[in-house]
């Protein structure tokens, strides 16, 4: 779904909300139903942090990958390629 289709839906949930929505009991409601929904999805984004490296668990990483030296041409990767699909 592209950004200008989200938002159209997002506008005509609120035209909804807007025209349907004639008492306090069922304002009361919605707002509950949006505050459950979104405690539900913050629970399972914030289940699994992206990263869960320290600064210095970081620092260590990258000086390891400057270390290791595997450069390959362009070249080097096509011919590898090549190598690989003839043996099969």
């Amino acid at each position: 779904m592209t950004t200008i289709e989200l938002e159209a839906r997002k506008a005509l949930l609120v035209k909804e909300i807007l025209t349907e929505i004639n008492s306090e009991e069922m304002l009361d409601k919605l707002a509950g139903y949006l505050k459950r929904i979104k405690k539900q999805s913050f629970k399972t984004t914030a289940a699994a942090p992206p990263c869960q490296y320290t600064r210095s668990e970081m620092q260590s990483l990258l000086l390891e990958r400057e270390n290791d030296s595997h450069f390959y041409t362009q070249d080097q990767v096509r011919e590898e390629m090549k190598n690989f699909i003839a043996s099969l």
